[in-house]
């Protein structure tokens, strides 16, 4: 085995929370919205498209927010998605760490100003070397393409990555391609991960 000269990262559910996920809902000034009004999107059909590049991100959020009657312009969405990142307790401590010693480099799935925000809102930036995200790559995960064209961008064999997102699926396809792969709970199972692959 190679040494270990990349750390692969996914976005949501790894260095921030998982985004729209408040029980209690959202106010912008008198307007309420609840979760399920919001956290929607991240199902509907053209997310797809946004996430592989092929539309806008106003072309997804101003046709979700009209199609689902929801009274909120693209800007004021915006504005309350930014205030709901929230970073992962422990990741920055974490990546203080293996900064000095890899590169770290974001691999996730997202259009272009979701993943600016969700990015923005880790309070992580400082310590990425690279952010790959699929509106770029035109590939999604799990499929291998969007791995195969990371390492491509990176310069990188496998063997000289460790990848961490928190679904399954994703962290099975880059093993397939001999992508060391850590399905993420919490920064404290991934420290302990890290450890026993002597990463830290």
């Amino acid at each position: 085995m190679k040494t270990i000269e990349w750390i692969l990262c996914d976005v949501s559910g790894v260095i921030i929370a998982p985004t729209l996920k408040n029980p209690n809902g959202y106010t912008v000034e008198t307007r309420y919205f609840s979760q399920e009004q919001l956290e929607g999107m991240y199902t509907a059909k053209e997310y797809t498209n946004y996430m592989l590049g092929y539309i806008s991100h106003e072309q997804f959020i101003g046709k979700y927010l009209k199609q689902h009657k929801l009274d909120l312009s693209v800007s004021e969405f915006d504005e309350l998605f930014k205030k709901d990142v929230v970073p992962t307790e422990g990741m920055e401590t974490l990546f203080q760490t293996l900064e000095k010693k890899y590169k770290i480099a974001l691999a996730t799935n997202e259009g272009k100003m979701l993943m600016k925000y969700k990015v923005e809102g880790s309070g992580l930036v400082q310590y990425l070397s690279k952010v790959i995200p699929s509106y770029l790559l035109r590939e999604i995960k799990p499929h291998s393409n969007f791995f195969k064209k990371t390492l491509n961008i990176i310069g990188a064999q496998p063997d000289e990555c460790i990848f961490i997102d928190d679904m399954k699926q994703n962290c099975d396809a880059a093993s397939s391609l001999g992508i060391k792969s850590i399905q993420f709970k919490d920064a404290k199972q991934l420290e302990a991960k890290l450890t026993t692959l002597h990463i830290l």
